[in-house]
């Protein structure tokens, strides 16, 4: 999946976070970056725990824009 911030200077944090939820993510971009969750069975289980991940990290970070994408 591919994710877009609108503060590329969080991208980092962020991916650093979902590293440690066991979340792979390669910086494609200034403010993107492809992310992959292994231990989820299908593609629309790891979208949804993505989606899960991404909003707990917003909680934290107010006004920041992010877009997941397949």
């Amino acid at each position: 999946m591919k994710l877009e911030l609108s503060d590329e200077e969080l991208l980092a944090d962020l991916m650093d976070t979902l590293a440690r939820h066991g979340c792979l993510a390669d910086r494609i971009g200034s403010h993107a970056c492809r992310i992959a969750y292994p231990r989820t069975w299908t593609a629309r289980e790891a979208q949804l725990e993505l989606r899960f991940f991404l909003r707990a990290w917003q909680a934290n970070h107010p006004g920041v824009v992010a877009v997941l994408s397949s």
